[in-house]
């Protein structure tokens, strides 16, 4: 292996072990309790090191954003073309989400609330990070999936004429942030009805596609 080969993989490796330590931090805290010196400390690192590989601490975020958001899409890829319909397809990208949530449920909480407050962040700088603007491209493009699935949905008569997808699609957005973010009342009364969050995942994303069924008026 050449010096050059071997400087770069091991740049990578350093980038990787600052972001698994990150990543450990952020999640059980909110963005603005984990500060660029403690990540430092965690790793054994001097702060101006960890800057030499990430130009601020939204960059860092979003870098260990990045790698979930990429598997999400993946997810949805592979799920939603194995659809014939549009209607398949919608079921399948919910399904996938779904199964995503369950396996990288820390993924979605980091990816939704930070971006419910804005203030935690130095806007200048977020706009500035280029993970940022990576993990938001791809967000757009999973939006664009559900939409152009329903969009199908109504060309096969499956799903109402009047629904407008891209509402629809930003709908279960919201939806889903609301789940990920949901209040510990809001679980308190779900438990206390023998409710799960599982089954609570599924009646809402079955309730979803019902508003949207041709059947239902």
């Amino acid at each position: 292996m050449s010096l050059g080969k071997w400087k770069e993989r091991e740049r990578e490796q350093r980038r990787n072990d600052i972001i698994n330590a990150a990543r450990k931090l952020f999640v059980d805290r909110d963005f603005d309790e984990v500060s660029m010196d403690e990540i430092a400390e965690n790793i054994g690192l001097g702060k101006s090191t960890l800057y030499l590989y990430f130009k601020n601490k939204e960059a860092l975020y979003f870098a260990i954003e990045l790698r979930g958001i990429q598997i999400w899409v993946e997810m949805v890829k592979e799920e939603v073309k194995k659809g014939k319909t549009g209607l398949e397809k919608l079921i399948l990208y919910i399904s996938a989400t779904r199964e995503f949530s369950k396996k990288y449920p820390n993924c979605l909480r980091m990816l939704y609330s930070p971006t419910n407050n804005k203030k935690q962040f130095d806007m200048n700088k977020l706009n500035s990070s280029e993970e940022f603007q990576e993990v938001r491209g791809l967000f757009k493009e999973l939006m664009f999936i559900g939409i152009d699935s329903i969009q199908t949905g109504k060309n096969d008569g499956e799903i109402r004429s009047d629904v407008d997808p891209v509402e629809a699609t930003v709908l279960l957005s919201v939806i889903i942030n609301g789940m990920v973010n949901m209040g510990s009342w809001s679980k308190e009364i779900l438990e206390s009805k023998g409710i799960n969050e599982q089954k609570f995942t599924n009646d809402t994303g079955d309730l979803f596609l019902h508003m949207l069924s041709e059947n239902i008026k």
